[in-house]
């Protein structure tokens, strides 16, 4: 019998985002996962593609959260004959952002710490600076040329090198990868309180693996637990300035409404954030795609789905910006929602009224 060890939702938050967990690779951060799952008493586990689940209740419709734990990384492209390193994006990663940034190559003998460096401006030819190209940058660690290639090779994970959580003013949090481990540690954070609470659902929290790239784990996760509901919780855009149609205040919860989610579903979430005065705004879009809620809804033989999204700034950077008011009304929708779901409220959810 474990005890039980209690945190807030910022300390979940900052272990989270200080684990490595490149796209394919998300092994420190599934530890992580594990671990706090285990310290709050929740039944875990982790399956053959890698996801992490954790369980509350015991009987009733199955119930799927998921947020994705991977995060946008590199990788070793090559060795220079003087030692440098050259690198190549696992999913996301913008050239532009790197030269100057502290990263770890995850090497089979431990991290590896480096920079990332380029020719500085005013060395550059011409008097227009173009933008930073894969091909510029070089990663540094220090090390002569034999000892990079006795410790070093083609294929090896990159990633930014953690740094702890920094709190804004008003409220706001920035850090590398808070998509999705800002709304993943809101999860964690929901888990801990719903244990040992009687519930007539079984609440399934899953950090989902490779939905950068693939949304690998969303497909392998939703076929093996072929839950009655889900929700898919991740990011949505909040970057100054934008247009007013592709973006979100940072302090708003965002319910998705697209032809890929079920409308039931979606009402529901929808009834119970206005029961509970929790403000929230309408993303309309004509497919939930480039996140886990379209791999969910398509698996299984059809999976009720819905998509619950928290603004962030600067996305795929190490200075992502999100609120926690946001996470917080997330976790009280979601709370409210799962507390008060029984199998009469899952059928009628997932009843077409069309």
């Amino acid at each position: 019998m474990y005890e039980r060890i209690t945190m807030d939702r910022k300390e979940r938050i900052d272990r989270l985002i200080q684990a490595p967990g490149a796209t394919g690779l998300e092994g420190g951060v599934a530890g992580e996962v594990l671990d706090q799952l285990t310290a709050m008493g929740a039944e875990a586990w982790r399956d053959p593609a890698g996801n992490v689940f954790g369980r509350v209740g015991t009987q009733g419709p199955v119930v799927l959260l998921m947020a994705h734990m991977d995060e946008v990384a590199m990788m070793v492209h090559r060795i220079e004959d003087n030692g440098m390193v050259r690198l190549w994006k696992i999913a996301g990663v913008d050239p532009r952002i790197l030269p100057g940034s502290r990263l770890v190559i995850h090497t089979a003998q431990g991290p590896l710490p480096s920079v990332a460096g380029a020719l500085p401006p005013h060395l550059q030819q011409g008097t227009e600076q173009p933008a930073y190209t894969w091909e510029d940058l070089l990663c540094d660690t220090g090390l002569s040329p034999a000892a990079v290639k006795a410790r070093v090779q083609v294929g090896d994970p990159v990633t930014l090198a953690p740094e702890p959580l920094w709190e804004l003013l008003d409220g706001r949090l920035t850090g590398k990868t808070l998509d999705d481990r800002g709304p993943l540690g809101a999860l964690l954070d929901l888990f801990s309180r719903l244990v040992g609470k009687p519930l007539s659902c079984q609440a399934v929290l899953c950090a989902s693996v490779q939905e950068e790239k693939h949304g690998t784990g969303a497909l392998t996760a939703t076929r093996g637990l072929k839950p009655d509901l889900a929700v898919a919780v991740d990011v949505c855009h909040a970057p100054p300035p934008t247009k007013e149609f592709s973006t979100f205040p940072l302090d708003s919860l965002v319910i998705d409404r697209s032809a890929s989610l079920h409308p039931g579903l979606v009402g529901l979430l929808e009834a119970t954030a206005k029961a509970q005065d929790i403000p929230f705004e309408t993303e309309a879009e004509m497919a939930a795609k480039g996140n886990d809620a379209w791999d969910i809804a398509t698996q299984a033989g059809g999976v009720a789905a819905a998509l619950l999204s928290v603004p962030l700034r600067y996305m795929h950077t190490g200075a992502e910006v999100i609120s926690q008011q946001a996470l917080e009304r997330l976790e009280r929708l979601l709370e409210g929602w799962i507390l008060g779901l029984d199998e009469a409220q899952a059928k009628e959810a997932l009843c077409w009224k069309d």
